[in-house]
């Protein structure tokens, strides 16, 4: 029987004091999740409020792509001039990576010195690990104020950490779809209830693609709360990677991020910046900055000195959405005899995801296990696979997949291969490359 591990398990840093600390808030909670305003708002009340002293927020909730919106927002307005703070998580490779403070990642002094104070103010009182970095990540923008603050919204919204603030310029609803089901429910219509809870009255919001059921959710708490409302292919759509709003045409196929829902995204950002003065941008500038837009982990092609002969591409893809999504790059793009190596989530619908993954015909699937993270186990993941007419096999680690695939001979100039299934697995290559 495998060991399960501990989500402070995954939790690693290179500065040993910070990574202790953090570890340290797993002890004040038994959950690692349960959602709940309460005792993040105690902690915030001790710390005097920070979050209620910041302005000009952004807040982006949905189930895919809300850090792809998070940060095409955050690159447009330092392009701006704009100072942004931005708070995003979970993170690929160090914990820094969540938080942006006027447009610099997080130093390891100050992050420490943070951690420690909200640490000492908590004394201990139960919280869960979400919960009072999320209350750190205010109290640092509350110190360092920002001309913007962008929030992603953990796991779902209305109960969700971020989501203790009481104003904002915008809410954005990117795509709904099925995951978490054992927190948000598992059907549409509860998860998108759980979502539009971010919505703050007579503020604006801006819905991205969604279901026809997620749509009308959206619309009447948008209603309800008295907003500016745009929805995408009403209020705006994309044909031929043109952006299209009104007399508004964007030109977006210099945009460097891989996938025709990246274009989506995008346009979810630019929508917030057309209709929000605060968020106003010169659009004749996009040309020169959507080439620099990058956000790791994203259908990116990534070099490795390891495997010179292969085509390595990561993706974060870890439920079904997601994987409908690699999946329609993967055919729009013509890659083909590819191989890819997966490893899943405990919790994630595995018998879902394969089904997608065979629409992309893989030539072998390599199962691995998760070695930060709690992964599903292999070989059910291989009789998914099995079931489906995928050829597969099992290895221990992501690497000893990879160096077998460098050794397999074949025609192709290079052998392509996908990494994907979880952001720790794509983490854990990124850190070791």
């Amino acid at each position: 029987m495998r060991r399960l591990l501990q989500v402070r398990d995954y939790i690693k840093h290179k500065n040993k004091k910070i990574e202790d600390i953090l570890k340290s808030f797993f002890l004040f909670h038994p959950k690692n999740i349960d959602l709940s305003l309460e005792r993040i708002n105690r902690l915030l009340k001790k710390l005097n409020n920070p979050h209620k002293k910041i302005k000009n927020i952004i807040h982006i909730a949905g189930t895919n792509g809300k850090g792809s919106i998070a940060t095409i927002l955050y690159n447009l307005q330092k392009s701006q001039g704009r100072t942004v703070n931005i708070y995003r998580s979970p993170h690929l490779v160090s914990f820094n990576e969540r938080i942006h403070i006027k447009n610099k990642e997080v130093s390891n002094h100050y992050l420490l010195n943070t951690l420690q104070h909200i640490k000492y103010v908590n004394n201990n009182e139960p919280i869960t690990f979400f919960e009072i970095i999320t209350a750190t990540a205010f109290f640092m923008f509350y110190e360092n104020k920002a001309d913007l603050t962008i929030l992603e919204v953990g796991l779902g919204g209305r109960f969700d950490a971020t989501n203790v603030i009481k104003k904002n310029l915008v809410s954005i609803i990117s795509t709904i779809g099925i995951d978490h089901k054992e927190f948000l429910g598992s059907t549409i219509k509860l998860i998108a209830n759980e979502k539009v809870g971010i919505i703050k009255k007579k503020s604006c919001v801006i819905s991205s693609k969604q279901t026809q059921t997620a749509r009308k959710i959206i619309q009447n708490k948008s209603l309800e709360m008295d907003c500016l409302f745009y929805e995408y292919n009403e209020n705006w759509k994309i044909e031929n990677k043109i952006f299209y709003h009104g007399d508004i045409q964007v030109n977006l196929k210099k945009i460097a991020l891989s996938g025709a829902h990246q274009h989506i995204n995008f346009s979810c950002a630019l929508m917030a910046c057309i209709k929000i003065k605060k968020l106003n941008i010169d659009l004749k500038s996009l040309d020169k900055i959507l080439p620099r837009i990058y956000w790791r982990g994203r259908i990116e092609k990534v070099k490795s000195n390891l495997y010179p002969n292969l085509e390595i591409w990561i993706d974060v893809a870890h439920n079904k959405l997601g994987f409908s999504v690699l999946v329609e790059w993967i055919k729009k793009t013509k890659i083909e005899s590819f191989y890819m190596i997966l490893s899943l989530g405990i919790k994630k619908d595995y018998l879902g995801i394969i089904k997608e993954i065979k629409k992309a015909n893989p030539k072998k699937l390599y199962i691995v296990s998760g070695k930060s993270f709690n992964s599903h186990n292999p070989k059910n993941i291989k009789s998914a696979a099995d079931k489906f007419k995928i050829k597969s096999i099992i290895f221990e680690d992501l690497f000893e997949a990879l160096n077998n695939i460098k050794k397999v001979n074949n025609n192709y100039n290079k052998k392509k291969v996908i990494i994907t299934g979880s952001i720790g697995l794509v983490g854990n290559f990124l850190e070791k490359i």
